[in-house]
Order: C-alpha cells, then structure tokens, then sequence
C-alpha cells in the first residue's frame, strides 16, 4: 500500500516550511549584519558578526534597495534583539529527513522486469515516497554496465541493467554505497561505468573507486544549508577486491577499524552530519555478531551520526545508541529471492538533527517474485513489524507498531 495523498502531502508540506524558515533565516541575518556594520561606521566601532550565510545571499542582498543609512543605523538594535535567538540558530544546522533503505540489485529477474517493462518499473511503487525526504540512501549491489570482464573466481557475480539508473534517479537517491562483496564482479570497467553513470545523474557515491583514495573519499550533499558525509565500508572481502593505492576496489572495514574511526573523525569535522554505510554481518541471521555491534558502537562513538548497514539479506535490529541510530541490517530492497523471510523489508525514515536522530519511522515492504518492493498492509504488515520488534527488543529499542508501519525509540 503506497502513502495516503494526505501523507504525502503532509511531507510536502513540512518540506515547504523548512524552505521558507530557512529563506527566512538568511534575511533576518542579512539585515542584522548589515545594520550593525553601517551602525558602527556611524559610531566608530566595528563589532563582527559571522551568521552562516552564503557569500552569494550578500551578494543579492547588496543589490536591493536598502533604508537610508541613518534609519538603518536607528532599526539596528531592536532588530538584533528580536532576531538574536533566531541567529543563534543560524550557527545549528537545519534537521534533514532521511530516508534508507538496503541492498539493491538490477540483475536477474530484477533485469528482466527492466527489459519487459523499463529502467522505471522496479522502483515505482515506492518512488514517492522515498523522494519526499531530504536526503534518500541505499546500498547498490550490482554495478550498472554493459562492460567488463566477469570475475571468475567468483560464485555468484552481479552486473545490473544499466538502465537501472533510471528508477534510481527517480526514486530521488542522493546516495548509494558501493562498498560490497560485488561491486568489482565485472572488474574496474564495470565499476567506472558505474560511476559515471550516478555522476551524471548527480548520485552521490563512496565506498569503492578507481584507487584507495577514491574509494575512501566521502559522498557529501548540502541541504537547507546543512551539510551530509556519507561513508561506505565493506566487512565482506573477495580476494583481490580491496582498493589500494594503485587499484580499484572498496574501502575495508573489517579488521581495520582504525582506519575507519579516523576517516569518521576527520569527516565529522568538515561536515555537520556524518552517516556511515556498512556492508557485514552473516546472511540469513536474525541478528547482529557481536563484531557488527562492537563496530557500529566504535563508528557513533567516532561521530557518526547514523550507521545504516546491509548484508544479511534479512532484517536485523535498529538500535539508538547516545541519541544516534543504527540500523544492523535493512535487508533486501531490489532483489529477486526465494523465500518468504528474504522478501520481507522496510524504508526507515527518521529526522536526522544537531541534537541526535529523532522521529524514527519504520514502513515495511515486500519483495514480489521479480525482486520488486511494494507497500504492504494488515497482516502482511503486521508479520514484517512484529519480526523487527522482536528482534530490535534484544537491543533495548522499542519499535511500536501503529496501524501498517511502526515508530522506533530508545
């Protein structure tokens, strides 16, 4: 069951207010910079004030037409005094919606809905509302190519319609991980021609690259001024698919923590928000390995703020751990399977802020035989949301379970 038109257009809505408070903002901020600049050129005096406020709004804001400097001088006071909570305000960044979801394939039976029936059809039961967030991630799983030479050393290897990219685009993905156990199937032919063909279609990726650095570079979006890093690490480590200085690959996170806690570290210093993407754990297993909860515990610890992660092919727990949010496993997304368990998954939607992850929301999905995802109701809803409880209880997370989705908290 898709979102109601008044749930979707409640999202809208909320989107729309975020847009004009901030537009909002960035005027107040102008005005009370300017006031005080022209004040103290009348008084002698020079105090500096430094809202965040882009280069290019001052620039426009120098072009209107502005009171007489001594009437701006007189309003300077009482307008810094109205507007000063509304200032420092400026200094926090904006709460952005998130929306996740996990792993992605467009191989298989998921290519021959794309050959019957497009590049579209595999996400389009869920596009609206995943497109509604401010920032939508998911981890892709197949490259997206018509090249590349297939790795024989593998059992099971991926290489996804490139018209793929289609759906993804219109799904609205901001960000996609690369750092899996396939993502070098078809070797590095492959991998460029996935990236360049999420480049064009400016689709964030991280987590593998033509060399270590590329690999490890983190994905960044900006939205309502407020800045995401997205990081992408693999637990899951063919032979020969780790990236290094002079060869394509993915960034290692297993046994390699260290590195991975740096790479948090210094994101979360250039950026406001850092949400970090791990490909791990045991397939089929309801839950997390202590590894996966020592390592995603270590990452918050570094300053991530969410650790959404995938593998399993299953569900596993959401946890908040000191006010930030992971996710062990979202399970399957796009992906043709063979059993009922496998097929059973969900979007998480949460408001991602300066104070911590709140609002968390869970709406499940089943898979249909092609791999397609599509809302589900009443028991079918009710199975997927009872199992995520179950589980997320072993890890002190409370998923209340309201109609045909679910509210998680501490």
């Amino acid at each position: 069951m898709s979102d109601s038109p008044s749930r979707m257009a409640s999202r809208a809505a909320l989107r729309e207010t975020r847009r004009r408070s901030a537009k909002r903002l960035r005027t107040v901020a102008i005005l009370v910079v300017s006031a005080i600049v022209v004040a103290a050129a009348a008084f002698g005096t020079l105090a500096l004030v430094r809202p965040r406020v882009a280069t290019s709004d001052l620039l426009a804001a120098a072009t209107l037409r502005s009171p007489e400097p001594s009437a701006l001088a007189t309003r300077a006071a009482s307008i810094a005094a109205s507007a000063s909570t509304t200032v420092l305000e400026a200094g926090r960044p904006a709460t952005l919606t998130i929306s996740a979801v996990g792993d992605m394939i467009f191989d298989r039976r998921v290519k021959s809905l794309i050959q019957s029936e497009g590049g579209l059809a595999p996400l389009s039961a869920v596009a609206t509302h995943l497109k509604a967030a401010d920032v939508t991630i998911g981890n892709l799983e197949s490259p997206l190519s018509s090249g590349g030479v297939k790795n024989a050393t593998k059992d099971v290897t991926f290489r996804g319609d490139p018209r793929g990219i289609e759906g993804l685009a219109a799904a609205g993905f901001d960000l996609l991980s690369l750092g899996n156990n396939h993502v070098l199937d078809y070797g590095p032919e492959a991998l460029a021609d996935t990236i360049a063909s999420l480049n064009a279609r400016g689709i964030g990726s991280a987590g593998a690259g033509a060399d270590k650095k590329a690999a490890w570079k983190p994905a960044v979006v900006e939205r309502d001024g407020a800045t995401v890093a997205f990081l992408s690490f693999s637990h899951i480590l063919p032979p020969g698919f780790v990236a290094t200085g002079s060869r394509a690959g993915l960034a290692q996170g297993r046994n390699n923590m260290d590195e991975v806690v740096a790479a948090v570290r210094e994101a979360k210093k250039q950026y406001d928000y850092v949400v970090v993407s791990f490909h791990w754990g045991v397939e089929y297993k309801d839950d997390a390995n202590g590894d996966q909860v020592r390592d995603a515990q270590m990452t918050i610890d570094a300053g991530a703020d969410m650790v959404l992660s995938h593998h399993p092919h299953v569900i596993q727990a959401v946890e908040f751990y000191k006010g930030r949010l992971i996710a062990y496993s979202t399970g399957d997304f796009v992906f043709d399977h063979y059993s009922r368990k496998t097929g059973e998954a969900f979007i998480l939607d949460a408001a991602l802020g300066p104070d911590g992850v709140t609002d968390v929301k869970v709406t499940p999905v089943y898979l249909d035989s092609y791999g397609k995802p599509e809302f589900v109701s009443g028991s079918e809803a009710t199975v997927i949301l009872k199992r995520l409880k179950d589980i997320s209880a072993k890890r002190a997370t409370t998923v209340s379970i309201e109609g045909d989705t679910a509210t998680v908290t501490p």
